[in-house]
């Protein structure tokens, strides 16, 4: 058995074992064979091998966790409990950034699991880093045993994250930290609004293009997250989720820890930057289709409206630490 599995409340069986050869290596808590997997979708099931050549970003989350153990003085931890691994796009930077931590890395997919157990053993690191599959919130892992808790882009996935982060705390040691990285109202809601504006002024102008459909939809998706209680059905959602500060504030102080967070878009042209990514990366589209009028729109908010100052206040995307008391 692997050596990491010391850190578990009860025995471990290989998924190779108990359900299917393809997920071999990878290990599940005995009392999570058979149970139904909540909250994940055939994206990170059956079509897992095609969301891990969409969605690698090694070295976008390499510099996002150098950048928080640089704010936290994080120079090593012995123990790193990572949730909501998928298939490796922190794990991997994580064994590079800490090359003398053991890493317990978990998800809910196996699918995901196996694709970044292959990527572990071509590093030549699975002595170090066990893969699990099981439910975060359960308490399979023991109690005050890891120096770092860390979770890429997974809170905003959950129905009920504050029990998420209270799992997290448990297994920390005192003064440990979790760090996360997750979406965040304000932002989000002001992109929400710019968006409006631009679909209004394109439907005055019989402007209706592919791009416009498109903010038309994220948009909606948007309202989803910012408005979950008023729209049936949110919680069967992928992204759940932007979180204004007060909340995470009040998971803090719930699970007696210390709420620390910082941007991670600069002061200076971030609706822009959010639009381009998001028009290229998800959608597919030119951002040059978008007609210069509605760009004078972004440029006006990312430019006029807010102080360099206030822009840093105003997070679409931050780090969430949780530091335990």
């Amino acid at each position: 058995m692997h050596p990491l599995s010391r850190y578990f409340n009860e025995p471990l069986a290989d998924l190779g074992d108990v359900e299917n050869e393809a997920f071999r290596g990878v290990l599940t808590p005995q009392s999570e064979i058979g149970q139904k997997r909540e909250g994940v979708n055939a994206a990170f099931l059956e079509d897992a091998e095609e969301y891990y050549a969409k969605h690698q970003g090694f070295d976008y989350w390499k510099a996002l966790f150098a950048g928080a153990f640089r704010r936290m003085g994080v120079k090593e931890a012995p123990l790193v409990v990572e949730y909501g691994c998928g298939f490796g796009n922190s794990t991997l930077p994580l064994i590079e950034l800490l090359p003398d931590s053991e890493i317990i890395a978990s998800d809910i997919s196996p699918n995901l699991l196996a694709i970044a157990k292959r990527l572990v053993d071509a590093r030549k690191a699975s002595d170090k880093c066990l893969l699990a599959a099981m439910d975060a919130q359960k308490p399979y892992i023991q109690e005050g045993v890891a120096d770092l808790v860390v979770g890429s882009a997974i809170l905003h996935h959950l129905a009920d994250p504050k029990y998420f982060v209270k799992a997290a705390m448990r297994v920390l040691k005192p003064k440990g930290c979790a760090i996360f990285f997750e979406p965040f109202e304000l932002g989000n809601a002001i992109m929400r609004l710019l968006l409006l504006d631009i679909i209004d002024e394109a439907e005055r102008r019989e402007e209706i293009s592919t791009t416009i459909e498109w903010f038309r939809n994220f948009a909606f998706a948007l309202s989803v997250q910012i408005k979950r209680d008023q729209l049936p059905g949110w919680r069967d959602r992928d992204d759940k989720w932007v979180f204004p500060r007060s909340v995470l504030q009040e998971m803090a102080d719930e699970s007696g820890a210390e709420l620390i967070t910082y941007p991670l878009d600069g002061a200076s042209g971030k609706f822009r930057s959010q639009i381009t990514y998001s028009l290229s990366s998800y959608a597919g589209i030119d951002p040059n289709s978008l007609p210069a009028w509605a760009w004078k729109k972004i440029d006006r908010m990312d430019n006029d409206i807010f102080s360099p100052a206030a822009m840093n206040d105003i997070m679409a995307a931050g780090a969430v630490i949780f530091q335990k008391r």
